[in-house]
């Protein structure tokens, strides 16, 4: 996408905003858009130009994020991708039985931890909807349970904004302070609009208190081309563009300087079968064209990848989630979230996180490119080597063969090498990978004085 095309994405944003204008449920946004000079119509509120773009001035352009221990780990507006797990799926594969069955407190528990143990899972959200704990209090069930089982960051999704107060009182705890959490955030909250041009009460109650407290908040759009946004890929990002702008000038209003992520997700609707499609073109499209229109505003990004329509972990599942991870690998988006999705993310599955690792490697090696220094060249090798010569001894090769991609799980062996090993199937030896994490890895433990702290919050609420 050029230049021109983003500045006209950007406009026509604007243009929605004061022609068609969004609808706000919340007193203290509706107030803080009408003293910056919006026009107001009950709900209703048509938002000029020069209050979004000065809210972009204010806006940060890079935000760093911590672990849990207090140690820089991630640089969004960077340019670096940084891909993570997704949140609240009803339904989970048990990695032990194969079962589709509902998701529980211990899936939870289970994701947190093969996301700590993966390389290339970089922060981690909730994966599963705990169906075995009270309804009204599962999301702080959800944060107890993962910073209990991974440092990784955390990008945390509620319901409802019941729970916010609390949900930053306990991650203020684990940092040490709510100052110390605003220095050091590890602790993202994520909410959204609610296509088409509308912000509730509870989705605004969350961007304000983050904003008051200095959290990084998404506000990004998850979206149904044909259905809650257009169905041309250029309409859907205009107006996913625009709700999220209206976001962004919000938070700015309320403490210039906020750091929000903007971006979003598309799952079109699949017009023969009537359900959100996560693998297809188009999806993929709106993805990295707000990725690109986002930076173009020097906005950070969360988008997704490394999912699957699949109902299973097949050909179908690996070849989608393939496909998405490369085009995210060589966007620019900071945040890229949903790894290990199957059936439109209504199931999570173990394996297919594991098998994700392993494609982000791939692609991050691809994305590399090739360097072109001399030594790489390798002229003086093949000056050694010369006409029918072998490399398998040389130096040269010596030097540079460890630094090569080298597979964790994808198999490379002959047929004879793998047969007497099994002969298993990638899903095989990803249940396997699934299966060794969950019984031998060992988190950092979360100081139990903190833990304590935590206990003491949720029971105040049961």
């Amino acid at each position: 996408m050029n230049k021109t095309h983003k500045r006209k994405l950007y406009y026509a944003a604007l243009e929605i905003l004061e022609r068609t204008g969004i609808e706000i449920y919340e007193e203290e946004a509706l107030a803080l858009l009408r003293e910056a000079g919006s026009r107001v119509v009950k709900n209703r509120v048509f938002i000029k130009a020069h209050v979004i773009e000065s809210a972009l001035q204010t806006a940060p352009k890079c935000i760093p994020i911590y672990d849990r221990d207090g140690h820089l780990v991630m640089h969004l507006g960077s340019g670096v991708n940084y891909f993570g797990t997704g949140s609240d799926t009803p339904n989970t594969i048990d990695p032990y039985t194969g079962e589709r069955r509902t998701s529980t407190l211990e899936d939870v528990r289970r994701f947190s931890l093969l996301a700590d143990a993966l390389p290339n899972i970089d922060f981690i959200m909730s994966m599963a909807l705990p169906h075995d704990v009270p309804t009204q209090i599962a999301d702080l069930y959800q944060l107890q349970v993962m910073t209990a089982n991974s440092t990784k960051p955390i990008m945390f999704t509620s319901p409802d904004n019941r729970n916010t107060v609390e949900l930053i009182e306990i991650a203020s705890i684990i940092a040490g302070g709510k100052e110390e959490l605003r220095q050091k955030p590890f602790f993202m909250q994520y909410t959204e609009p609610s296509s088409p041009l509308r912000a509730t009460k509870d989705a605004l109650g969350r961007l304000l208190l983050c904003a008051d407290h200095g959290i990084p908040v998404t506000f990004t759009s998850g979206v149904m081309p044909g259905a809650s946004t257009p169905i041309t890929v250029a309409g859907t990002i205009a107006l996913v563009l625009a709700e999220e702008l209206a976001g962004v000038t919000i938070a700015q209003l309320r403490n210039p300087g906020a750091p929000v992520i903007i971006g979003g997700a598309a799952s079109p609707l699949d017009m023969k079968t009537a359900t959100a499609a996560y693998g297809t073109p188009e999806s993929l499209l709106i993805d990295l064209g707000l990725c690109e229109v986002s930076k173009f505003l020097g906005m950070p990004v969360f988008s997704e990848a490394g999912y699957s329509d699949s109902k299973l972990l097949d050909e179908q599942a690996a070849v989608e989630a393939a496909l998405s991870i490369f085009g995210m690998t060589f966007s620019e988006a900071d945040l890229i979230h949903d790894v290990g999705y199957l059936e439109s993310g209504i199931v999570s599955s173990p394996e297919m996180v594991v098998i994700a690792n392993e494609i982000i490697a791939y692609a991050k090696e691809v994305k590399q490119g090739i360097d072109m220094d001399r030594e790489h060249l390798a002229l003086d090798a093949i000056d050694e080597i010369g006409p029918g010569g072998n490399f398998l001894t040389n130096t040269h090769t010596l030097k540079f063969f460890k630094q090569a991609y080298m597979p964790d799980l994808f198999d490379k062996r002959g047929y004879e090498h793998w047969a007497a090993a099994g002969g298993k199937s990638l899903g095989d030896r990803a249940n396997e990978r699934v299966r060794k994490i969950l019984e031998t890895h060992r988190p950092t433990r979360l100081p139990e004085d903190k833990q304590n702290e935590i206990v003491g919050i949720i029971e105040k609420k049961l």
